[in-house]
């Protein structure tokens, strides 16, 4: 019967058959695949966007099981090329980083699975409008991205990160692999800008101290990049070194809102001037009891910091002694 057939025939059946397969081969592989849409969030274009606003949600545990506490809003607004963060009536410059790193956050929303595409769920993932934290981006008065980042989940077995997610104005709840939600749902203080040092303090070359009672001074590098105080004497070299730098890392603080500064003069100042940076002035004012000063800088106007917090106030405005080299405790010991 074989025989019977032609070369044409043959080549019919084959191209036939392996058309088939092919198909098959195809099937196969789609139900393989996520067959939800994967492109979820828009390219974020940063020189059109113009603000962000996080409307957070913090969860407590009560009585009756956990509840939302609602949360006034964070809103992002730029300003020339500075971003701002506010909230309520407290408004201060965000971190330099903050908004690209919120933006990458948002961009990097890859499902990795469908949680559910049924609202009867959006409860169980947070993904609601009572238990969601909702992120939104704009182009001016245009919304870009709106999604409600919901529950986070950790199984220590395969030692995973799930977020949950939905876009709003969707039914459908997508896991997402990472800390989206811890990530999201930061505190308001750690958006703004800490910032009160200038420069690498390797670049420093003078620290003028103004203090109460002329217990100011002045220490500064020599043309041997060495340092020496104003009136000539020598600090001990290593002391000198490791309390400048130890000046230099007081980029963070707890935050005082609202401080006025009306009427009140600056107890202590300190002055650093340096290479490839402008000079910067921190100041302490006499503040309550909690928190003994407010400290700003020039470098980050209209920000106050508590003195106490961190011990902040200690660590920068450090007396001409921290300069010199402590004697050595065992052998004042021995006298």
């Amino acid at each position: 019967m074989i025989k019977k057939l032609g070369n044409k025939t043959l080549l019919l059946i084959l191209l036939v058959a392996l058309a088939v397969f092919g198909i098959l081969r195809y099937i196969s592989s789609r139900k393989s695949e996520n067959t939800f849409q994967t492109a979820l969030i828009p390219k974020i274009d940063s020189a059109k966007l113009t603000g962000m606003v996080i409307f957070e949600k913090k969860l407590d545990n009560s009585p009756k099981g956990v509840r939302a506490q609602n949360e006034l809003p964070y809103i992002f607004t730029k300003k020339g090329k500075d971003w701002y963060i506010s909230q309520g009536d407290v408004t201060s410059r965000a971190e330099p980083r903050a908004a690209h790193y919120l933006i990458s956050l948002v961009e990097g929303i890859s499902p990795d699975r469908l949680g559910s595409n049924d609202p009867k769920d959006w409860k169980q993932f947070n993904v609601n409008d009572t238990l969601g934290t909702r992120v939104v981006f704009l182009y001016g008065k245009d919304t870009v991205v709106d999604v409600v980042v919901g529950r986070f989940s950790y199984i220590p077995e395969q030692k995973k990160a799930i977020s949950y997610i939905r876009i709003s104005g969707q039914k459908e709840v997508y896991a997402i692999d990472g800390f989206l939600t811890m990530n999201i749902n930061n505190e308001f203080d750690n958006w703004r800008d800490k910032k009160v040092m200038p420069g690498e303090y390797a670049n420093w070359r003078k620290l003028t101290c103004t203090y109460p009672a002329d217990s100011g001074f002045v220490i500064q590098k020599d043309s041997g990049k060495s340092w020496v105080f104003g009136d000539n004497t020598m600090p001990d070299s290593l002391s000198a070194a490791k309390t400048i730098e130890d000046i230099s890392n007081q980029n963070y603080g707890t935050f005082i809102n609202k401080f006025d500064t009306n009427g009140k003069q600056a107890l202590f100042t300190l002055k650093v001037e340096g290479k490839g940076f402008s000079p910067a002035i921190i100041k302490a004012y006499q503040a309550d009891t909690a928190n003994q000063y407010a400290i700003t800088s020039s470098l980050n106007p209209g920000s106050y910091f508590s003195g106490k917090g961190n011990g902040m106030f200690s660590k920068i405005f450090r007396g001409k002694s921290a300069f010199k080299k402590k004697e050595d405790k065992a052998k004042k010991g021995k006298k």
